[in-house]
């Protein structure tokens, strides 16, 4: 019986995950890439940030400029599927508080920008359990920093998180960016 209710539980679970094959990985972060910086740039349309060309009429080249987004990485690798889903659990209010706060979901009248402009969850398709957390802030001191390193569930989550690899469930590595000109989101 327990065997049964277990089972219906990973199946629940497992419902709320999202199992993608490499490409479609890249073809997800591309989106988020691009819809984060089309709403990051919305509003400031006009100014160098929102209207960049690599030829402009002065004949300069923007290729180079690193004045976009602060972008985090971060890759977890966890030691069984109970793990993996213990913070599937964990991570989905964050993703809806963060949205709501931080997010689109935080411009109700126009006026206010964002400050994350893309926080998804991906698992691996060859190995279910690597997890993979896509973050982007429009800049690493006030939109990460600040508003959401302060975040009420992100404050709850980061706790138990770092249980769960204080005590080996879970192996993290992260690297952060700064995105340039060179190509398009």
């Amino acid at each position: 019986e327990n065997y049964l209710h277990d089972n219906e539980k990973k199946e629940e679970t497992m419902s709320r995950a999202i199992v993608l094959s490499t490409s479609n990985l890249a073809t997800l972060i591309l989106a988020s890439l691009s819809l984060g910086y089309l709403l990051g740039s919305w509003g400031k349309i006009g100014s160098s940030y929102g209207s960049h060309s690599l030829n402009s009429s002065s004949g300069a080249t923007h290729a180079n400029t690193v004045n976009g987004a602060f972008v985090l990485l971060v890759t977890m690798k966890f030691t069984s599927i109970e793990n993996r889903d213990t913070f599937l659990e964990w991570i989905e209010p964050v993703c809806n508080d963060v949205y709501d706060n931080e997010g689109p979901g935080s411009i109700t009248d126009g006026s206010s920008s964002l400050n994350t402009l893309s926080y998804k969850v991906a698992i691996s398709d060859k190995d279910p359990l690597s997890v993979v957390l896509l973050e982007r802030y429009a800049d690493k001191d006030h939109g990460y920093l600040e508003v959401h390193k302060s975040g009420t569930e992100f404050t709850k989550f980061r706790e138990k998180l770092k249980g769960m690899q204080e005590s080996g469930d879970v192996v993290i590595e992260g690297e952060s960016y700064l995105e340039t000109d060179l190509g398009f989101v």
